[in-house]
């Protein structure tokens, strides 16, 4: 009776032991045993059973994230964009091709464990993956609380937490300096973005309308019905006569001459352009694409500084 008591302990200890965590790891928080659990930007949950060690990011955006954690990397995207850079950490790693281009075969050969892909631009290549059972992260970059929670992400996906968060806070603190620099009820304004195909206007969702409404700026545009996803609508001389805002911003991408024609013949070419107050006051300012149309990621508050120092140069230097 004794023996089977013991029997009976012993069986008891054993089945306690493996309902324990089989590491302190399973650093996203999961209790399955994996090293980590993170729900992507497609609403898909990727289970990590293990530290990723051969990591491919395919958004030039989300590099820096990266960099940020210390992070290493078996392949990144290409850096083409004009002004875009390249953290040094990652100069001699492999490219897989450009954001709009990720050669599936490159991507392969990198032997990853685990892929970072950009939700704009990468659904159709992260399936193909997914069917050679290599995890996917897909990933959004717009506002800032997108780069926030992309910190988050990565610093898990590294065993990084820490790192992760005194970023985050760190960026906080500067971007909130910026925004208490600039008055409560801002001026009102225009985000206009020209193609060499079409001119539409920017929504709050956008990367530049996101950077505006951190600083209390009023975006003509922000009452426009959308189904939550879109971050531009169709542009109306119209209603920005009607609306006739302080400041106008004009963003672009794309090849030069084209845009300025398309800017001069649906924009400048209507005589009611002249008669808006920013077109008198000279408020019509072009920002740069690496900080407006390419996520800014890290420097996201050098992205606000330059923003607030057009609008308000007495209070904001860049």
């Amino acid at each position: 009776m004794k023996k089977i008591c013991l029997l009976i302990v012993a069986f008891c200890l054993l089945a306690l032991a493996g309902c324990a965590p089989q590491n302190a790891a399973t650093q996203g928080g999961s209790s399955s045993g994996a090293y980590a659990v993170v729900t992507d930007d497609r609403g898909t949950v990727v289970t990590l059973p293990e530290k990723p060690q051969r990591v491919v990011v395919l958004s030039t955006s989300l590099l820096n994230f990266a960099a940020a954690v210390d992070g290493d990397l078996a392949g990144r995207s290409a850096v083409k964009a004009e002004d875009a850079s390249l953290p040094a950490k990652y100069q001699a790693v492999p490219d897989v091709g450009p954001v709009y281009n990720v050669s599936l075969e490159k991507v392969l050969a990198c032997q990853p464990d685990l892929v970072i892909a950009s939700a704009d631009h990468h659904a159709k290549l992260a399936a193909q993956l997914e069917e050679s059972h290599i995890p996917v992260l897909v990933l959004k970059t717009k506002t800032y609380d997108d780069v926030k929670r992309n910190l988050d992400i990565i610093g898990k996906v590294y065993g990084k937490e820490d790192a992760a968060k005194a970023k985050e806070a760190e960026l906080d603190q500067a971007v909130q300096a910026i925004a208490d620099a600039v008055p409560a009820q801002g001026k009102r304004v225009a985000i206009i973005h020209a193609t060499p195909s079409s001119v539409s206007v920017e929504l709050p969702s956008s990367i530049a309308g996101d950077m505006a409404q951190l600083l209390h700026l009023q975006n003509i545009a922000a009452d426009a019905a959308t189904d939550g996803q879109t971050t531009r609508i169709p542009y109306s001389m119209e209603s920005l006569v009607q609306a006739d805002p302080d400041v106008i911003f004009l963003t672009s991408m794309g090849s030069s001459d084209k845009i300025e024609k398309r800017i001069q013949e649906d924009i400048k070419g209507n005589p009611a352009w002249a008669s808006l107050s920013a077109v008198k006051a000279g408020r019509v300012y072009v920002l740069p694409e690496k900080y407006f149309l390419l996520n800014p990621g890290l420097d996201y508050p050098k992205a606000v500084a330059y923003m607030a120092h057009l609008v308000y140069p007495e209070a904001v230097h860049e």
